[in-house]
C-alpha cells in the first residue's frame, strides 16, 4: 500500500519510495531511505519507479461520502453526466454547479498527488548517471529511466491543463528553503513536458511498444506526445499547424506499427484478459486484494434494486449519464446497444432468470463482474486508449487541413472508431473537425477526457441540436439551468492549503 512522502507548499520530499520486492505492483508496504544509501542496485531503481506507478489510481481517493471518488469530479464538471444518488458531497457539489471554490477538497488530492509523483520521479532522475553498467545494464536502465520521464510528464500534463501556471520543478527538494517556488508560464511548463516525452522517446528507441506488465512502452510515450502536441496546438497555446503536424505525425507512427486495435465489440472492453493489449496502450495496474472496483460501483443503478444485481449495491448512483445525452448518439449506434456502453436492466445477482429494469440509463462500460460476485476486484482502469490515438490522429490532420479533410490516414482512423458504433455506415470521402470532435464525445465518454476535450478546443457538443458549439455560453445538461460555461470556469483555483504555504500563488 501506499505511504505518502512528506510535503509543504510542493510536496517535500527528501527520500524516495522503495519496495522490498522487484515484481511490478506487487511491492510490499515501502519504507524511506535518504537517496545518498540509495540507488546501489537495479532491484532498488526497480523498486523506486515502480512506487511512482503508485500515485496514478489517486484518482480513486475518496472521501466520507458514498460514490465520492476523485475521477468523478471532471466528469460531473463536464456536464455530461448526472449524479443519480440522493446526497452530495460538497466538492462535487461545486463541480455540479461549477462553481469551485479553493477549499475544494478534490484540487488539493490532484496537487497533492501530482506533485508527490513528480518529486520522486526528480529524485529518480538525478541517479541516471549513478546507475553505472556494473550495476543494471544500458538496456533496462534507458526503459526504467524512460518511464520516469514519462510519468513526469504525464502528471505535469494533467496539472497545467487543470491549473495553468504552476510551480515548475525538475530537481529535489534539498532543504526547506526550496519549498516556496516561483510560478512557470503554461508555456515553460509544456516545453518540459515536450522535453520530457521526447527523452522517453529516445531512450526507449530499442524497446517494445507495448507491455502486457502494463509497464510504460514506446505506445503510451508517443501517444501521450500526440495528446500534448494537439493540446499545444489548441488552447490555451494556440500554436497552430506546427503543432497539430506533430500530433499527427505520432499519432501514426502509434498507428503504423501495428501494435495496437480496437476490439472487436465493446463488451471485449470488460474482460479481464484484453488488459494491457489490444485497445489498451496504457491503463492504471489494481491488485484485487488492495482494492475494490470504484467505477463498477460507483455506475450501479441508484436507488439499488430490492433485489441486488451486485454485491454492496447500495453504493451505486455515483455517476450516469445526463439523459439528453445519452439521447445524443445516431440512430443505430451499437454504444446504446443493451450492455455496451449502457444498461437499463440486469439480471439479479442470485438469480439470472430474474431481470429487474431501473427506469432510467446507467453507465455499464465499467461493470466489473468479478467486483459484482465479491466485491473485490483488480481490474485495471485505461488512460490511453487505442481509439483516443485514432481520433487525435483524424483530429490533428482535419484542423491541419483547415478544418475538413480527405487524407486517407485521418478517415481510416476516424472510420475505424466510427465503423465499430455503426457498422452499415459508409466510408466518407470527407470528415470535419466537428465531426470527430462528436465522436470523441460518444467514444470516450465518462473516461476522463471530456474536461481536457472542453478546455483544449473551447468547443462543447450541444446535445439538444447536435451541434459542437462555443464552449463558453453552453449550458451543459449535467449543469443547473441558467449556469453556462464562464470564461472563469477554465481554470482552476490554487488549493486553500497551497496557498497559504506558497505566497506565489495568487489566483
Amino acid at each position: 500500500m501506499k505511504k505518502f512522502i512528506l510535503y509543504t507548499s510542493l510536496i517535500v520530499s527528501l527520500v524516495v519510495i522503495l519496495s522490498s520486492c522487484n515484481d511490478f505492483l506487487e511491492e510490499e508496504p515501502k519504507t524511506f531511505l535518504s537517496p545518498d544509501f540509495y540507488f546501489t542496485s537495479e532491484a532498488q531503481l526497480v523498486a523506486a519507479v515502480n512506487g511512482v506507478y503508485t500515485y496514478l489510481d489517486d484518482i480513486f481517493i475518496s472521501q466520507i461520502e458514498i460514490g465520492s471518488q476523485t475521477y468523478l469530479f471532471l466528469e460531473l464538471l463536464s456536464g455530461y453526466a448526472d449524479r443519480p444518488y440522493s446526497g452530495s458531497w460538497i466538492g462535487l457539489s461545486q463541480a455540479i454547479s461549477l462553481d469551485v471554490k479553493e477549499d475544494n477538497s478534490y484540487l488539493q488530492i490532484y496537487w497533492q498527488s501530482h506533485y508527490t509523483a513528480i518529486e520522486n520521479c526528480n529524485s529518480i532522475l538525478e541517479n541516471f548517471d549513478k546507475m553505472t553498467p556494473e550495476i543494471i545494464s544500458e538496456s533496462k536502465k534507458n526503459m526504467l529511466f524512460g518511464e520516469v520521464y514519462f510519468l513526469r510528464a504525464f502528471n505535469y500534463f494533467n496539472q497545467v491543463r487543470m491549473f495553468g501556471e504552476i510551480p515548475l520543478k525538475v530537481t529535489s527538494t534539498k532543504s526547506l528553503s526550496d519549498v516556496v517556488s516561483e510560478l512557470s508560464s503554461i508555456d515553460a511548463v509544456y516545453a518540459q513536458i515536450e522535453s520530457d516525452l521526447l527523452k522517453a522517446d529516445s531512450l526507449m528507441v530499442n524497446g517494445p511498444w507495448a507491455s502486457g506488465e502494463g509497464r510504460v512502452a514506446r505506445g503510451a510515450v508517443k501517444s501521450l506526445l500526440a495528446k500534448v502536441y494537439l493540446t499545444m496546438a489548441g488552447y490555451p497555446l494556440q500554436k497552430g499547424n506546427e503543432y497539430n503536424q506533430k500530433a499527427y505525425d505520432q499519432a501514426k507512427a502509434v498507428v503504423q506499427s501495428k501494435q495496437f486495435y480496437l476490439f472487436d465489440n465493446y463488451a471485449d472492453l470488460r474482460e479481464p484478459s484484453n488488459e494491457n493489449s489490444g485497445e489498451y496502450i496504457f491503463m492504471i495496474q489494481r491488485e484485487s486484494q488492495y482494492a475494490g472496483s470504484p467505477t463498477h460501483f460507483n455506475t450501479l443503478p441508484y436507488p439499488g434494486p430490492a433485489t441486488p444485481i451486485s454485491a454492496i449495491g447500495s453504493m451505486g448512483g455515483g455517476m450516469g449519464p445526463a439523459l439528453s445525452f445519452y439521447g445524443s448518439y445516431p440512430e443505430g449506434d451499437l454504444r446504446l446497444e443493451e450492455k455496451a456502453y449502457y444498461y437499463t436492466k440486469h439480471e439479479t445477482l442470485d438469480n439470472p432468470d430474474v431481470i429487474v429494469e431501473f427506469g432510467r440509463p446507467y453507465i455499464y462500460k465499467f461493470w466489473d463482474q468479478a467486483a459484482a460476485e465479491t466485491g473485490n476486484s483488480g481490474r485495471n482502469y485505461s488512460l490511453i486508449r487505442y481509439a483516443d490515438v485514432l481520433l487525435v490522429l483524424a483530429e490533428a490532420k482535419a484542423r491541419l487541413d483547415g478544418g475538413t479533410t480527405s487524407d486517407a490516414a485521418a478517415i481510416d482512423a476516424y472510420y475505424e472508431v466510427r465503423s465499430r458504433a455503426l457498422p452499415d455506415e459508409g466510408k466518407p470521402a470527407s470528415i470535419s473537425v466537428d465531426n470527430i470532435l462528436k465522436e470523441r464525445y460518444w467514444e470516450l465518454c465518462f473516461e476522463g477526457q471530456t474536461w481536457y476535450d472542453l478546455i483544449r478546443t473551447r468547443k462543447a457538443f450541444n446535445v439538444t441540436t447536435g451541434n459542437i458549439v462555443d464552449m463558453v455560453g453552453y449550458n451543459a445538461p449535467g449543469h443547473p439551468e441558467g449556469r453556462p460555461f464562464k470564461e472563469s470556469d477554465l481554470l482552476f483555483p490554487y488549493p486553500l492549503r497551497e496557498k497559504r504555504l506558497n505566497p506565489n500563488l495568487t489566483r
